[in-house]
């Protein structure tokens, strides 16, 4: 049997909620001949990377690859995000440890993965010293669009960062948009509620957006001028 995984990432850029990483597994028994034949599969279910497809749609694809396949998720929350960064570490490692410690219980065979950074080959290297089993990597830049078996994984990260928002929302009661630090509703509820400690498990403090909003809100400090 030739166990397949795909990888793809969602919510790497808000100020708001977690990064998840999707994982989408198949076991073929004929390789690289059934793979090809399972993504013409997937492609006729309309699977292709999340970006391309409506809530709806994204949404009913997802409960249908759930009975294709084996997904599995990483959740990076905002609180690990934070510690990372905080420590001196990279977000693109620390997304790589966290595809490691998956891949490194499945063990698969073959492992396509969109690639986090500019120079896929060596990210696909870099990943591969991460692991503690022999397999093929295919790292390619914008893989969601290119393998329907990323495209999987890609509607399984972005469906359960949505469903984690939806779930913030309503657990706040406050509409606080997609997370994304373009969203008006997002800038609207940070200006907001950036300094409200129930909602620290939300925030990305290590964030620009977050952080810039903390140092102008900073109490001035008064020279002399201000007794005379």
């Amino acid at each position: 049997m030739y166990k397949v995984v795909g990888i793809d990432e969602a919510g790497k850029g808000p100020v708001l909620g977690s990064m998840f990483i999707g994982f989408s597994i198949i076991t073929l028994a004929d390789g690289l001949k059934d793979l090809n034949n399972y993504q013409n599969h997937l492609k006729e279910l309309g699977v292709k990377d999340s970006k391309l497809l409506t809530p709806k749609k994204r949404n009913e694809l997802y409960q249908k690859l759930k009975d294709e396949m084996s997904l599995q998720y990483v959740q990076l929350t905002p609180a690990i995000i934070d510690a990372n960064f905080f420590s001196g570490g990279k977000l693109n490692d620390l997304e790589m440890r966290g595809m490691a410690k998956l891949l490194n219980d499945l063990k698969p065979d073959l492992v396509i993965v969109d690639a986090l950074t500019a120079r896929p080959d060596t990210f696909g290297e870099q990943l591969k010293k991460m692991l503690d089993f022999e397999c093929k990597i295919i790292a390619e830049n914008k893989a969601d669009t290119k393998y329907e078996i990323v495209g999987a994984a890609s509607i399984c990260a972005k469906e359960l960062r949505e469903q984690e928002i939806g779930e913030i929302k309503k657990r706040i009661g406050i509409n606080c948009g997609s997370g994304y630090p373009a969203d008006p509703n997002t800038r609207t509820f940070l200006n907001e509620n950036w300094d409200n400690k129930e909602f620290d498990f939300i925030f990305r403090k290590s964030w620009k957006t977050y952080s810039n909003l903390v140092q102008a809100n900073k109490p001035k400090q008064k020279d002399l001028t201000d007794f005379q």
